[in-house]
């Protein structure tokens, strides 16, 4: 008589965290771009107002833009982390937008210790991602682009670097709802092929390997309704955005077999899809042309995680300043992450012309 027992081990986690995708392959790439994205609480996938196009969040945005706009954006982190972005969009014809974007992570002063807890010095990470934007209107207010993306990373001085190339798509369609509002809508896909590929061999030898740690894939559907001229205001700018991130990775199965009395154990690989569904809302407020404000909240749970346990709010405020024939641009966004000691400071100093 064969008796079968099967214990899944899904990445050293309990069972609750199936349906989650933390811990997954570049996390950096997953927590915004720039103030006034992270301000608005990542919700700008289908946000097209003046000085609020983000490619990182909708390719189509960029088609939008009567602007050409840069901007450098550093962050300040607990823990001795790091995150830092540039960006660069403007208008290539009548119709047609392109954007260019990088965002680089690392942490610094990792203990290194051998098997035996003995400290061996210190260890650092460094993560990049590139991007490259292009989108066309193909009426005038329905627009389509392609990003393509490129993550370079290095986690240890032994191994090999680690390059792979991505690809976003996303759609938008803006509704003149009067003369003064409109709503957007917009659908977007990110991280398409998306994966690194690793070989641990020069540093465990023959107990190394090549493993594939894959990048979740993100599925987004975005709002997001504009209204000028209401209550006094310039402009008032409401968004929500509903994200699914779905991976799928290497499980282990533990088989136990009993045969003739003795309790056999074996490990299998099998393949386990891990997601998640957040909810994102946001809010700019424009009293005058040259301020904003801005509120939201970034991972509010619907599936795979706690409501408001993993939330994180925010808010921030920009404000320009022409200089001759350009404009000059302060932006400063403030973030509550739930297990950090202190929050995420992001200033971002940018030009528009």
């Amino acid at each position: 008589m064969r008796l079968v027992l099967m214990v899944l081990l899904l990445c050293g986690g309990a069972a609750q965290s199936v349906a989650q995708i933390g811990g997954t392959a570049a996390p950096f790439a997953r927590m915004g771009f720039s103030a006034r994205g992270v301000g608005l609480g990542n919700a700008g996938a289908a946000v097209i107002a003046a000085g609020e196009l983000h490619p990182y969040y909708n390719p189509a945005l960029v088609s939008f833009a009567d602007y050409y706009d840069l901007t450098l954006t550093y962050t300040f982190l607990p823990w001795e982390r790091s995150l830092n972005f540039a960006s660069f969009l403007g208008k290539i014809g009548p119709t047609a937008g392109i954007g260019a974007a990088w965002i680089n992570a690392g942490v610094d002063n990792i203990d290194a210790r051998n098997r035996d807890g003995e400290p061996t010095g210190t260890l650092r990470t460094s993560e990049n991602l590139f991007m490259l934007s292009f989108a066309n209107r193909f009426t005038e207010d329905f627009s389509a682009g392609l990003t393509l993306r490129g993550y370079l990373a290095s986690f240890a001085k032994e191994i090999r670097n680690s390059f792979t190339i991505g690809l976003d798509a996303g759609v938008l369609y803006r509704l003149a709802l009067d003369s003064l509002s409109k709503l957007s809508f917009a659908v977007s896909v990110a991280d398409l092929f998306s994966q690194y590929r690793w070989d641990t061999t020069p540093i465990y030898e023959l107990q190394g390997a090549t493993t594939t740690d894959p990048m979740p894939l993100s599925v987004r559907i975005s709002l997001a309704w504009q209204r000028d001229h209401l209550f006094g205001l310039h402009s008032i700018v409401l968004a929500a955005d509903v994200q699914l991130l779905t991976v799928m990775l290497e499980g282990r199965r533990a088989v136990f077999i009993t045969e003739g009395g003795a309790l056999r154990q074996s490990v299998e690989g099998e393949q386990v899809r891990r997601s998640e569904v957040q909810l994102r809302l946001g809010a700019m407020l424009q009293p005058v042309r040259a301020l904003k404000f801005r509120i939201g909240i970034d991972r509010i749970g619907v599936q795979g995680l706690p409501l408001l346990e993993t939330a994180k709010p925010a808010a921030g405020f920009s404000i320009e300043y022409p200089i001759e024939s350009v404009v000059a641009v302060l932006d400063y966004a403030f973030v509550l992450e739930p297990f950090a000691p202190i929050g995420m400071s992001l200033i971002s100093l940018g030009v528009k012309f």
